[in-house]
């Protein structure tokens, strides 16, 4: 998956990332049906990759992560986390 992000002060950063996500077949259908369902009842873990010309987030283009993720209604939810 490849996606630009925009952050609050105008730079652009392209993501892209590999993920897996694995639960019951009950987790799986509530997920299809767009309700919430609680983080801890499946699993989704990524591992994004950046890349930006913007000086202000060189940073990014030299580190690896990884994300832990949340299914919700209207999309999904990521917490990213620098390997060290």
């Amino acid at each position: 998956m490849r996606l630009t992000l925009q952050t609050h002060d105008g730079a652009l950063i392209l993501m892209s990332y590999r993920g897996v996500r694995t639960s019951s077949a009950e987790v799986a259908a509530k997920i299809a049906r767009g309700e919430r369902v609680n983080r801890d009842e499946y699993y989704l873990r990524t591992a994004p990759f950046f890349e930006t010309g913007d000086k202000r987030y060189d940073w990014l283009n030299t580190i690896v992560s990884v994300g832990i993720g949340e299914r919700l209604p209207n999309g999904a939810a990521y917490d990213v986390f620098e390997v060290l």
